[in-house]
């Protein structure tokens, strides 16, 4: 295939060139004399799964003959070269090997980190380890570093760091993927130096920046029919400025940086490198503005130069659109419009962004016209159906069932899967939900199913099957990985396969369900060498090995739509490009932080700087804007702040703009005006054809017939202060639904405290019997409160709250001889034939027969004003006690009415009686129920709240918000 040469063999397929296409004709050209088994031992080495699908389908479009190997270069790990390298284990094993020394120095130095990182720190090492050995750095190099600036870090990271020396070096039988790639490359290079094959071996597509690939191209190049075919290759690019990249520290971030270093290793210039076929760039005027834009930062001033010699750059951005998206939203709804126009041409068009957000906002848009795209990245495993479920059935181990938690497995897709009519199951599953709310513990038992299961017929089996399955695995237990992993899987199979399945359901079917399998299995299969956990952690790694796994079909998507990564940018092949997310933090990323070693130390090390993937991402622009038709598209604002632009795309408005003499300006405006056409239509797209008025503030008028009959002395506050909730409650009869786990909450607290203070006053116990007042808040708390720091807390409270509680106490009882607790009371209120009740918390009777009132308060006590105008609880108390509400109490004058403040004020509060005397109280509430009972007084909504920002729970069956407090009440007569 090749002539003799005694310099290595090293081609370019240049920017906006089709690859696989350059690449096939270019070997066609140079096999016309080859034989067919000539070509079945040509080897073709390339650096992504999909670029070997196109070649593929470029070979396939004819003529027919015997194809090349066209293999992976990370497939050399797996080569069998030769019996002195040992296989390599699996990532797993080793991960769960440093995971039990990660979990050892934690137990011993429990500082250092939260054993909830203990999987991530074990990644986090291993990650390490195989960039090391990938690049050859051994241990001891990374532990001579010059540290005395950063020592106190050092020390800590150097601890995690000894770790993995003993997985170094030749004593190691058991080397990793990339250590056994780097063996096999060696020992290729070794055996090729010794006895060079002479069929054609090609690596093609790949940039050498990881050390053991650039080792690999190396010894292919010296082959007598080796070659090297670099992607992307800028032959625009002056030789003063390839001179100039010989610092990583200032150019590894240039997109042609990668090639330099490889000159530098290979020992060739730029000069050497030869085009690799006759296939010209689409846009070759474009290439030379980007490559100009892109020049490195000390040299941006042949911008002044070289600018003037590019001539009319509106030719130079045909094609080119940027859309400036004015939410990330409408960015994803614009790329979605021009892919629909791109089904309709018929064309195929890719979407290639690093943000998977953005993706996910574009492939949700497309759904509109039921186009699915073919995303590369695929679903991440742990989002799929078969990872919800498992990551669920995870998070109960080792924990009190929690309602919640019980209802999120039985409302999962594929909680009792067998059965094809899930109804019966999800009739009991809502059923089981109320019945929770309005009764249910915090942590619901196998009694409280059947509780539930008494209550209606048909629920027994299935009552039965819940309760036989999901209970007994609350205690947190130290056991081997391989336990809890089988005891997970058994109980999430039990609940997918449901009372009458034998199987697992659906939770192993379909890719995503195929996928989970094949992840089990391997954590099964490695789950040896992680020894023993306890559940917190086993829940905490299944959850960190998941979110690793990714769920591809292939075939779904649909053939004109693709979804790229940024690597997959030099395939090309398509007639549209669409650049998305083109924002700083974005495309680029933000490099990520590295725990281990910072920036400096990596580069005295010789490991990859982190500049190194921002220059891979321009590399990957520079090729994807050199395609056909490209758009460019950015958000100017993200959820919570205005973003930056890409550098790249900053570089290139700015040169545009500083070109005006080149038509720059005016290229510039082209391109942005084709934007915010497709902008426009996908915003009129996404708006309403017609929009209704905002909702006026409610006031519904019910006949008097439909109004409330009885109302409580608590209620009236409301009435005053939100009718509309009244008119909800007690008309329309909505109330608002319990939640589904209960909380350790204020009014949880009241009713504790009330309880406690009822029985130590119905007890008979001393008014000073500090004692037998904890004894029974500690029991009452420990009923009710099943939280326990929330009860340690709580019963805090108390003991501090008791001793000016009983000392006011001894007081009170020294007052009264008789005491009357929760009482109930009722009366009619004449001529409106409306019922008053009331459950008074406690009544004393002073020797005189005189009543005093009593409420406890565990919240803010009213103060006077509000209870003359709002909160009239006491002072209708004392009305219904005078006119003998409460049976066998009689009618008694109420010398007193108080609020008992039991807070962290203690703060008590009398009802002002003086100034609003029963009699006058009562004849304020019968005027207040007579206007209540015209037919054109409205139940408004938020007539009175004490503040504008008070919640009301029927605020959104008003449909606050559409209305605010100023606006005018609009009265609704309901018949």
């Amino acid at each position: 295939m090749f002539e003799p040469s005694d310099s290595p063999r090293i081609f370019g397929s240049a920017l906006g060139v089709d690859f696989a296409q350059s690449l096939v004709d270019g070997l066609t050209a140079r096999g016309q004399n080859m034989t067919p088994e000539d070509w079945a031992r040509t080897e073709i080495y390339v650096n992504t799964t999909r670029m070997q699908r196109r070649i593929r389908e470029v070979f396939d479009a004819g003529p027919a003959r015997l194809l090349p190997r066209i293999k992976l270069v990370t497939d050399l790990a797996n080569d069998p070269v030769s019996l002195i390298v040992p296989p390599a284990i699996a990532p797993l094993r080793r991960r769960f090997e440093l995971l039990q020394f990660v979990s050892k120095l934690l137990e011993q130095e429990p500082d250092l980190a939260p054993r909830a990182a203990l999987y991530d720190l074990s990644d986090s090492l291993a990650k390490l380890m195989d960039e090391m050995q990938g690049e050859g750095v051994s241990p001891e190099t990374i532990a001579s570093l010059d540290v005395s600036d950063q020592s106190g870090h050092w020390q800590r990271a150097l601890k995690f760091l000894n770790i993995i020396t003993p997985f170094f070096g030749a004593t190691n039988d058991t080397p990793d993927k990339e250590a056994r790639q780097r063996l096999v490359i060696e020992t290729l290079s070794q055996r090729w130096a010794e006895t060079p094959p002479t069929h054609p071996i090609i690596v093609a597509g790949s940039t050498g920046s990881r050390g053991a690939t650039a080792m690999f191209m190396q010894a292919v190049a010296k082959l007598p029919q080796g070659a090297i075919v670099l992607p992307g290759y800028d032959f625009d690019l002056p030789d003063p400025v390839w001179q100039a990249m010989d610092d990583e520290m200032t150019a590894e971030d240039h997109p042609q940086f990668r090639f330099r270093r490889l000159m530098d290793l290979m020992e060739f210039g730029p000069n050497d490198v030869k085009s690799w076929c006759d296939l010209q760039p689409i846009h070759p005027a474009r290439n030379k503005l980007v490559s100009l834009s892109l020049r490195p930062a000390p040299v941006t001033s042949q911008w002044l130069e070289e600018g003037p010699k590019l001539g009319d750059l509106s030719a130079a951005t045909e094609g080119l659109t940027l859309v400036e998206a004015v939410s990330p939203r409408a960015e994803a709804e614009t790329i979605a419009l021009r892919l629909r126009q791109a089904v309709q041409d018929g064309i195929t068009a890719a979407l290639i962004s690093p943000d998977r957000m953005l993706t996910r906002q574009v492939t949700a848009a497309l759904d509109r016209w039921d186009i699915k795209p073919d995303d590369s990245a695929g679903v991440p495993l742990q989002l799929s159906p078969p990872g919800r479920m498992l990551r669920h059935v995870a998070d109960m181990l080792g924990k009190p069932l929690t309602g919640e938690m019980l209802l999120v497995l039985l409302k999962h897709p594929l909680c009792n899967s067998t059965d094809s009519e899930r109804g019966p199951h999800l009739r009991h599953s809502r059923e089981l939900e109320i019945y929770l709310r309005r009764n249910g513990p915090p942590f619901p038992t196998p009694d409280t199913l059947r509780d539930w299961a008494s209550r209606a017929e048909g629920r027994d089996e299935w009552a039965n099957w819940l309760s036989e399955t999901v209970f007994g695995y609350a205690d947190p237990l130290t056991i081997p990985l391989s336990d809890h992993l089988q005891t997970h899987l058994r109980l999430a199979e039990k609940l997918c396969a449901g009372p009458s399945g034998t199987d697992a359901g659906e939770l192993w079917k379909e890719a995503a369900g195929r996928e989970a399998r094949k992840t089990c299995d391997t954590i099964a299969e490695n789950a040896d060498f992680a020894g023993e956990m306890d559940t917190k952690d086993y829940a905490a790694l299944f959850g960190a090995i998941l979110s690793e796994g990714v769920v591809r079909e292939r075939d779904k998507g649909h053939p004109q739509i693709l979804i790229w990564g940024t690597l997959e940018a030099r395939v090309q092949g398509v007639d549209l490009t669409i650049l998305g997310g083109m924002n700083d933090g974005v495309w680029p990323e933000a490099p990520a932080p590295d725990p281990w070693l910072n920036r400096v130390m990596r580069a005295k090390a010789g490991l990859l700087l982190p500049e190194r993937r921002i220059g891979l991402s321009a590399h990957d622009y520079q090729q994807a804007i050199a395609g056909k038709e490209v758009w460019i598209t950015r958000a100017k604002r993200s959820s919570d702040a205005e973003t930056v632009p890409s550098r790249w795309v900053n570089r290139l408005t700015n040169l545009l703009r500083g070109l005006p003499e080149q038509n720059g300006v005016v290229a510039l405006d082209a391109m942005l005006e084709r934007g915010r056409n497709w902008a426009d239509m996908a915003a009129q797209l996404s708006s309403a054809d017609h929009r209704n008025d905002p909702a006026p503030r409610p006031s519904p008028c019910p006949p008097v017939d439909a109004r409330p009959k009885q109302l409580s002395v608590t209620q009236i506050k409301t009435l005053i202060r939100d009718p509309f909730a009244i008119y909800a409650r007690k008309v329309l009869r909505l109330d608002p639904l319990d939640p589904l786990a209960p909380t350790a909450d204020a009014p949880l607290r009241g009713t504790i405290v009330h309880e406690v203070l009822e029985k130590f006053i119905a007890g008979g116990f001393a008014p000073d019997d500090r004692e037998a007042l904890m004894q029974i808040a500690n029991e009452c708390f420990l009923e009710h409160c099943p939280w326990p720091t929330i009860r340690a807390q709580w019963i805090a409270r108390m003991e501090k709250s008791a001793d000016p509680f009983l000392a006011d106490e001894v007081k009170r009882q020294a007052l009264s001889d008789q005491r009357v607790i929760e009482k109930n009371g009722e009366i009619v209120v004449p001529n409106v034939g409306v019922k008053l009740t009331c459950l008074a918390d406690r009544i004393d009777i002073t020797p005189d027969g005189q009543a005093l009132i009593y409420d406890y308060k565990t919240g803010v006590v009213p103060s006077e004003k509000q209870q003359e105008n709002f909160d009239k609880q006491l002072l209708l108390e004392a009305a219904m006690v005078e006119r003998g509400a409460f049976n066998d109490l009689g009618q008694k004058p109420v010398q007193a009415a108080t609020f008992i403040g039991v807070n962290t004020t203690m703060k008590n509060s009398n009802a002002p009686l003086e100034k609003n005397p029963p009699d006058q109280v009562w004849a304020e509430l019968e005027t207040l129920f007579e206007n209540w009972q015209r037919v054109d007084r409205g139940y408004t909504a938020r007539i009175a709240l004490f503040s504008k920002t008070d919640y009301s729970p029927y605020d959104h069956l008003s449909r606050f918000g559409e209305w605010d407090t100023s606006d005018d009440p609009k009265p609704e007569v309901l018949t």
